[in-house]
């Protein structure tokens, strides 16, 4: 039997688009005589489709896309679709069901949440029995007899622990599986982003004997096919699996997420607000390798507490990576809002709300080019900032996507490092300098934050290890460090809450994972 894996980016509720899609691989499949092809989880509907899945228009209009996929694909494929499934006379269920759909047929292999939980659907087709498993994993040990092939579809996201196995290195539960059933086993996902998710693509297929056939790219579409007889020649060269390091993953992952973020929704271009600091540096390289240096505009916006290094390295950075700076000051507006709330503020602006201030003036810069170009504005923070409420609400948390929202400040130096290594875009000077916001004479992010390493570490045991206070002073944190840090990271939710999206690459995400109530009366008693 002849299998094709197609590994597809799919854009949410765009039905039409995905079915096309859809069908271009069906036929490749075919023309590559195959007998059946596979697609990872909401590859018709997009995924994951949120309050969409309430739409019984929604769901009538997926399934007329699924039927006219079914009358124009050559060959069956393995399509899941959200379904409306009746529990009984009074209660209705819209949960995802798996389908063969093809040659004119469409038939229903049920819904897998509302099958028992050791049920496993089998076909027959090609002479071969085929295992069905939706959104999830069989497990080693997993009894299936008479079974040539496993089949997983799913749209597993980067941040699972199971995403991306080859990628990560990590290929013992797909071999142990295969040899343990004597089977071929693939594992089709999707690749590509929706909003804060970014699916881990690398589609697999293993081998009976344990070792990996095929291994497709964690960011990119792809078709793979193979034949079940053994030693047979496969007309689609094989990629060998290439364990990649952890930050090329993770730089890779935001690469995408930002791409499909802006061209999913209708835009082409962005805005950056060039500080000449890492973070806006790491923005920026990560929007040109995902749209271009001709889609990608800088803008920087000396204060008057910004250094002449920080001008120049934001335009260093510029030229290194073939983008237009322009440089707008922010001196004249300030002077003027000054003067016009002087009276309103008890007579002068100063202090935190002068420096808030200068923050919410580049914000209003930048998005009034913004809107002038029909661009979309870049926000530039980072995880610990948003852990700490290290930001101005309506200044630096403003921006429509955060790259590099759901990671940490150490992390973002990595990533730059790393990038570097490929070709020096960001300037050495930027990397090697300490960082500051420049708000006030001789600002350093130090005056108000823990060193970044230390404080990185306790969020990442709080956040990701859920350590309460009294368990991450057990653990050897300085107790000063956690009764400074622990109330700060729950104080400052409802900063969390007026953030742009971020993409979920690594560990716990505030918004996906973790989202506090704004409003709440109890604190760490490891604090008292």
């Amino acid at each position: 039997m002849r299998i094709a894996v197609a590994q597809v980016n799919p854009r949410v509720g765009d039905l039409s688009g995905n079915m096309d899609k859809m069908l271009d691989y069906a036929r490749q499949a075919a023309f590559s005589r195959a007998d059946l092809v596979v697609f990872g989880a909401g590859s018709l509907t997009g995924a994951h489709i949120g309050g969409l899945v309430d739409s019984h228009t929604f769901i009538e209009d997926a399934h007329d896309h699924l039927r006219a996929f079914a009358d124009a694909s050559p060959i069956p494929a393995l399509v899941s679709c959200a379904s409306v499934n009746e529990l009984d006379a009074d209660t209705l269920a819209i949960v995802p069901e798996l389908f063969l759909a093809g040659g004119g047929e469409v038939e229903s292999l049920g819904a897998p949440a509302l099958l028992e939980t050791d049920v496993v659907p089998v076909i027959e087709l090609a002479g071969s029995n085929i295992a069905v498993l939706f959104d999830g994993h069989f497990e080693p040990g997993t009894e299936l007899k008479n079974v040539d092939v496993l089949v997983e579809m799913n749209y597993d996201a980067f941040g699972d622990p199971m995403a991306a196995p080859a990628a990560r290195g990590d290929l013992r539960h797909l071999s142990a599986l295969a040899s343990e059933c004597g089977a071929h086993v693939v594992s089709a996902n999707q690749c590509g982003a929706a909003d804060a998710v970014v699916f881990a693509g690398n589609s697999t297929v293993t081998a009976p004997n344990g070792s990996l056939m095929h291994a497709a790219p964690i960011d990119e579409e792809d078709l793979f096919v193979f034949d079940t007889a053994p030693g047979a020649v496969h007309e689609v060269q094989q990629r060998p699996a290439v364990e990649l390091d952890i930050r090329e993953i993770v730089w890779r992952a935001l690469v995408v997420a930002t791409r499909d973020y802006v061209l999913k929704n209708g835009f082409s271009d962005v805005i950056i607000g060039l500080s000449g600091g890492i973070d806006s540096s790491v923005v920026a390289t990560v929007a040109v390798d995902a749209l271009g240096a001709s889609h990608v505009h800088g803008v920087a916006m000396p204060g008057p507490y910004s250094s002449d290094a920080s001008l120049s390295d934001a335009q260093q950075l510029a030229y290194n990576l073939g983008i237009h700076c322009e440089v707008v000051p922010i001196a004249e507006p300030i002077e003027a809002f000054e003067r016009v709330l002087a009276g309103p503020c008890g007579g002068s602006v100063e202090g935190l709300v002068a420096e808030n201030l200068q923050a919410r003036v580049r914000t209003v810069e930048l998005m009034t080019i913004a809107n002038s170009h029909g661009w979309l504005m870049l926000n530039c923070g980072n995880k610990s900032e948003a852990a700490m409420g290290f930001s101005t609400l309506y200044g630096d948390t403003a921006g429509a996507f955060a790259p590099i929202g759901d990671i940490y400040k150490t992390e973002v130096y990595e990533l730059a490092e790393w990038r570097n290594t490929h070709d020096t875009c960001i300037p050495q000077a930027v990397i090697d300098k300490e960082p500051s916001a420049e708000l006030y004479e001789g600002a350093r992010d130090s005056d108000r934050l823990p060193p970044y390493d230390q404080l990185d570490d306790l969020l990442e045991a709080h956040v990701e290890g859920e350590m309460g206070a009294a368990e991450a002073i057990e653990a050897g944190f300085d107790p000063a460090l956690v009764a400074r840090v622990l109330p700060a990271v729950q104080a400052n939710e409802y900063k969390r809450r007026a953030e742009p999206i971020a993409p979920h690459v690594l560990g716990c995400s505030f918004t996906k994972d973790r989202a506090w109530p704004i409003t709440c009366g109890w604190s760490d008693p490891g604090l008292a």
